[in-house]
């Protein structure tokens, strides 16, 4: 059977490629990093932390130490609830040599990711955390996802065409949620509670450069139903 939809493991990867950044907590010190963290081949997350910090010091008496980092996935559009996903992984920190007195190596050993409307939870292992592949579209699809809410509204209302009828009842606001290589998610508001709804491409994308043909294939199937739309997206109905 096909895959629809990414795995916890890929989902979980894309958080961590995509954020700019992060909190480590370590023993009773805990420092909040922007821009100060790289992955590499290996899926091994490098810490730059500034001077001063006490992580460095966590380390020193063994050489390594438990920690757990946090991080948040917040929607690039606005909306009632702007946080897509929360990732927190656990892990070890030791030393990173390379990068001077307040460099530092985490190496994931479990993961945990709460993501969408309805908070549901995956448990993800470090190996498959670092061997998994962040989503191809990581790198623009905040850029995306604004282009489609400010240029294209009835475009996206014309998605909802493609969900069951069932689905739409008391909706009043429809925004561009997420975008993978599978396809979009939607978020669909109403008075009282949010919901996510996932419209997959007939064929994953491989590369961002297929992400236009591919959303011009699903307009293409939204199009061809008849049933009405709920309003215009991010707006009420």
């Amino acid at each position: 059977m096909a895959e629809t939809e990414p795995t916890a493991a890929e989902r979980a990867r894309t958080v961590l490629a995509a954020a700019d950044s992060l909190t480590v907590t370590a023993g009773d010190r805990r420092a909040s990093l922007a821009g100060r963290h790289a992955i590499g081949a290996d899926g091994l997350i490098t810490l730059d932390v500034p001077a001063g910090s006490a992580l460095p010091a966590v380390v020193e008496p063994t050489g390594e130490a438990p920690a757990v980092i946090e991080l948040t996935d917040i929607a690039p559009i606005a909306m009632r609830r702007r946080v897509r996903a929360r990732l927190t992984i656990a892990g070890w920190l030791t030393p990173d040599h390379s990068g001077g007195p307040t460099g530092l190596h985490f190496e994931p050993i479990a993961a945990r990711l709460v993501e969408g409307a309805t908070e549901r939870v995956a448990d993800v292992e470090g190996d498959a955390l670092m061997s998994a592949e962040p989503d191809p579209l990581t790198g623009c699809e905040a850029e995306l996802l604004c282009h489609l809410a400010d240029a294209h509204r009835d475009a996206v209302d014309s998605l909802t065409r493609l969900l069951p009828a069932d689905r739409l009842q008391g909706v009043r606001a429809v925004f561009p949620l997420r975008l993978d290589r599978y396809g979009i998610v939607l978020r669909l508001e109403d008075i009282q509670r949010d919901r996510d709804a996932r419209l997959t491409f007939g064929t994953p994308l491989g590369s961002a450069t297929d992400a236009p043909t591919r959303m011009l294939e699903l307009l293409g199937r939204a199009h061809s139903c008849r049933r009405g739309r709920p309003g215009r997206s991010g707006r009420p109905a």
